[in-house]
């Protein structure tokens, strides 16, 4: 197969502002995970093609509003999450659940706002939606309903989201790569015995079990980890019996940009590539475990799993970046389309799907 996407769009800065109107303004994003806003004033902050989002639980009710304060104009939650009222910090105009100002200080200096006025003054909303555990937003009014979006693996995503634990690790970095380039490392498993040959080619992931939907796409493999020996025995044991539970690993794509793994439904791994620039993306991965019934505390053997989990996906991403950086320095200096292999096929899938976002020909 030949590549779909020329090198071109890996770095060029019309190609970069195009993505942001034609794709990341249309489609759904993650944006965390339903404990992130269980609180009244717990918030999330995101950029939508460089957009200030905010997602907070504003008495109840988990809204998005553009984070822009509607008297002057300063960012209103300035961290990316925390917990503190919808209120900006320049002058301390305040917001209710619908976002329109519910607060404003020293009012009697401003000429009597009427109701229509007020509302006039509404914090741009989007919409936000859940998928089980999992919320997202969109910056596209007409965007179709998430559970269409999602499609074939909605379901599934929803089984494995309400099956999740403990968060035990946040990694975030800079990778200096295009997005796209570092989501499709993640679709193949070509690279695994060069790039990851002392961590996950140990592993052993192999085989060309893939679905496809019209955006999005998995990858299930078994591993050679014996589940009932040694150890993993009592591993596979303290985290039973499990909502969610399979024979092996399995890789799924949320396009554009969101990536979800899990070994035996043990361990999951909630990964997001944001573009900062053409050369430059935001990488952050979340690690849980699954949730259990059981009470006992946790073991030497437990909390030893735990802390090797989380070096080894650490390990792996860090090499993951290496390679991803070095594509990023060759593709300036080539005109050629690149080949795919069979074990690459949901990279070409993936570029067919860009393509189509940005309205040309697949």
């Amino acid at each position: 197969m030949n590549s779909n996407i020329p090198a071109v769009h890996y770095y060029d800065n019309a190609i970069f502002a195009k993505e942001s109107e034609m794709l990341f303004n249309k489609v759904w994003h993650f944006v965390g995970f339903k404990s992130d806003f269980e609180k009244d004033n717990d918030f999330v902050t995101l950029k939508i093609s460089d957009t200030p989002i905010v997602v907070q639980n504003v008495r109840g009710n988990i809204k998005a509003f553009l984070n822009v304060c509607s008297h002057r104009f300063s960012i209103i939650q300035q961290e990316q999450s925390g917990n503190r009222p919808l209120m900006c910090p320049y002058h301390g105009w305040a917001y209710d659940k619908d976002g329109i100002p519910s607060g404003i200080p020293k009012k009697p200096l401003f000429k009597k706002f009427s109701k229509e006025e007020l509302c006039e003054m509404k914090l741009k909303e989007f919409k936000v939606s859940f998928c089980g555990n999992l919320c997202f937003v969109s910056a596209n009014e007409n965007v179709e309903p998430l559970e269409d979006f999602i499609g074939v693996f909605y379901n599934e995503l929803e089984e494995m989201s309400l099956s999740l634990g403990d968060k035990i690790d946040v990694n975030t970095m800079e990778i200096r790569s295009n997005w796209k380039v570092i989501v499709e490392n993640t679709l193949e498993s070509y690279h695994v015995g060069l790039v990851h040959a002392e961590t996950l080619a140990k592993l052993e992931p192999s085989g060309l079990d893939f679905e496809f939907d019209e955006n999005n796409s998995s990858w299930t493999s078994e591993l050679n980890i014996a589940r009932d020996k040694g150890g993993y025995k009592k591993i596979d044991t303290y985290f039973s019996p499990r909502a969610y539970d399979i024979g092996g690993y399995k890789h799924i794509l949320i396009f554009p940009n969101l990536l979800i793994s899990t070994t035996h439904g043990i361990s999951y791994n909630y990964s997001v590539i944001e573009p900062v620039s053409p050369d430059i993306s935001k990488f952050t991965s979340y690690v849980f475990t699954a949730s259990t019934e059981n009470t006992k505390e946790k073991s030497i053997l437990i909390k030893g799993f735990e802390e090797s989990l989380i070096n080894f996906n650490r390990q792996v991403f860090d090499e993951d970046k290496t390679v991803c950086q070095l594509v990023q320095q060759g593709v300036r200096h080539t005109n050629l389309s690149g080949k795919l292999s069979d074990e690459e096929e949901r990279v070409h899938h993936f570029q067919k799907t860009y393509l189509k976002f940005l309205q040309h020909e697949s």
